[in-house]
């Protein structure tokens, strides 16, 4: 079964990749607190800390995106 062209383009790259990973992680947070597997206060703690991992990786990203001038 093909994914239709109005949810997934291949030829169209992920220019805002950061968005998409605090998206990810934000909704697995969610999920996750509403199974009950994390209460509120956890979820609220590992949403601080994915601002964190958001910058993080962004900053990985970046250093093997870069070029030399």
């Amino acid at each position: 079964m093909a994914i239709s062209k109005n949810v997934y383009d291949k030829s169209v790259p992920t220019r805002n990749l950061i968005t998409t990973i605090s998206g990810v992680i934000l909704l697995v947070i969610s999920g996750l607190s509403l199974f009950g597997i994390l209460t509120t206060e956890q979820a609220a703690s590992l949403s601080e800390y994915s601002t964190m991992i958001v910058t993080a990786v962004a900053g990985i990203i970046s250093i093997f995106k870069a070029t030399d001038a």
